[in-house]
């Protein structure tokens, strides 16, 4: 069977987009020395940069500080000509064992720090009551104030996150989006792969996290 021109044509047009959209999905790594990567540190942060024609992203690793919790700052700048999607929780760290650490919903985050300093700050008024029988044993003025503190420290942790954590959005072609992907935090110092899909495009950076348990005095 012969098939029109026009058909045949077609069908290599669609073969040809398919290949590039699977072209579009080879991930962009960041390399020390290679001309698209950008490398510095600012205030003992090390800022790693990463550019394509349509897209430039910038990001860096800190722990969000006494919480069970790291924090990875990102900036993309959109330079395409049109909108690109960016889905915060599709981004994924891999450790060394290839185990996936997924980003958190910034707001359950927020409630889990939350709880964590309001269950801390119970701790530490209770520590020297074994028998935990609140009437014949109080906590010092100390002991309270301490608590205090650890709850009032853990609320505004939580409340940063719920502030900058980055949602879910469109860039607008010539705009930018800037805000905090979360992680769980492991057991030790690991050093991991970051994956952050933008668009049809998926940027992949290297970084280590100290993975620091909180440490409340």
């Amino acid at each position: 069977m012969k098939f029109p021109s026009s058909v045949l044509a077609g069908t290599l047009l669609l073969t040809f987009v398919a290949s590039v959209a699977q072209q579009s999905s080879t991930p962009v790594k960041w390399a020390e020395g290679a001309p698209n990567a950008t490398s510095e540190v600012k205030n003992d942060t090390k800022i790693e940069g990463l550019k394509t024609d349509d897209v430039q992203i910038y990001i860096s690793v800190a722990e969000i500080k006494e919480t069970e919790y790291n924090r990875v700052w990102v900036q993309i700048y959109n330079h395409s000509k049109a909108a690109i999607d960016l889905d915060p929780q599709s981004a994924i760290l891999i450790n060394e064992k290839d185990k996936t650490v997924r980003a958190e919903v910034p707001n359950k985050a927020a409630n889990s720090i939350q709880k964590f300093g309001e269950a801390k700050s119970q701790e530490l008024t209770s520590a020297h009551c074994p028998n935990m029988i609140a009437t014949q044993c109080q906590p010092t003025v100390s002991e309270a104030q301490v608590a205090k503190q650890v709850a009032a420290y853990s609320a505004q942790q939580a409340q940063w996150v719920r502030d900058n954590g980055l949602t879910q959005k469109s860039i607008a072609p010539g705009q930018d989006a800037k805000g905090y992907i979360v992680f769980k935090k492991e057991k030790k110092k690991t050093s991991y792969i970051l994956k952050i899909p933008v668009g049809t495009q998926v940027f992949e950076f290297p970084v280590t996290a100290d993975n620091k348990a909180p440490e409340f005095d």
